[in-house]
């Protein structure tokens, strides 16, 4: 039994779309409202979909982990309003020995998102996991459900499925304008409540960037100091991702700085 996860505000744009593509492998779908004035909800239900209303609190995994308790199937289907899952003969195969699996706690699934001018960009994330496990997520925005399955689970091998996730929310320009307001004043509050997070600021030097604000840099080498004085800073994934963005934040124009990460990097990440 299959439960997916949602949750969304205002969606009735491209939430059809992505409850059609669930739809066949759903036994049920769990929707948290976070305050839609459209026609969202009802189209949820009118598809069969259990609807919860919870106050938006500038949290995302708050709003994901209420989708969660309510969720009653063996696997849960993590997926926005803005993708679709991937169709096919494999998906269905692949749900289908999913209720023979007893023994994998989680799956990634590639995410394959459409961007701008028609560009496209392919990664890994963990969306389906295995319902009753202590499985939730973290971080106010750019929720995982990774920390708690590493936090729990730390010598589990985490397979990739056999099926596939289409996002198109980074298709639409002024779209992406306004989550990068929602998505800088959630970072801040972030930083703000955890100032030892390097993860927190790696990810609002990475939104500060790309508005152009003056202090993307400096945010991003505040994780970077961070990172360096964590002593298990090489089970940070997002570490050479944040190094590359900080140099090229700096454009050389700043040698000194430059030499001192290079020489950190030499020291603490052999």
């Amino acid at each position: 039994m299959l439960s997916v996860a949602m949750i969304g505000k205002n969606e009735e744009s491209c939430i059809t779309a992505a409850l059609e593509s669930v739809r066949q492998v759903a036994s049920e779908i769990v929707f948290v409202d976070t305050g839609s004035s459209d026609q969202t909800k009802k189209i949820v239900e009118k598809i069969g979909g259990i609807v919860i209303d919870f106050p938006w609190v500038d949290d995302f995994s708050a709003a994901r982990n209420a989708a969660l308790q309510h969720c009653t199937g063996r696997w849960i289907l993590s997926i926005d309003c803005d993708e679709e899952l991937a169709s096919g003969v494999a998906v269905d195969t692949f749900f289908e020995s999913l209720e023979r699996d007893s023994s994998s706690i989680a799956y990634m699934v590639p995410i394959h998102s459409v961007l701008q001018n028609n560009r496209r960009d392919t990664h890994l994330d963990i969306r389906l996991f295995r319902n009753g496990s202590g499985i939730c997520f973290c971080n106010p925005i750019h929720e995982s459900v990774t920390p708690s399955i590493h936090r729990l689970y730390p010598n589990v091998s985490v397979e990739t499925a056999s099926v596939s996730i289409h996002h198109y929310g980074y298709s639409s320009g002024e779209k992406n304008k306004r989550k990068l307001v929602r998505n800088q004043n959630i970072l801040l509050k972030w930083t703000e409540a955890e100032p030892e997070n390097p993860y927190a600021w790696y990810k609002l030097g990475l939104t500060l960037r790309s508005t152009g604000a003056q202090y993307a840099s400096a945010c991003l080498f505040k994780s970077f100091e961070l990172l360096v004085a964590c002593e298990d800073r090489n089970s940070f994934a997002f570490r050479f991702d944040l190094v590359q963005s900080l140099l090229e934040s700096l454009q050389g124009n700043d040698k000194a700085l430059e030499g001192f990460i290079q020489s950190e990097l030499v020291r603490a990440f052999p």
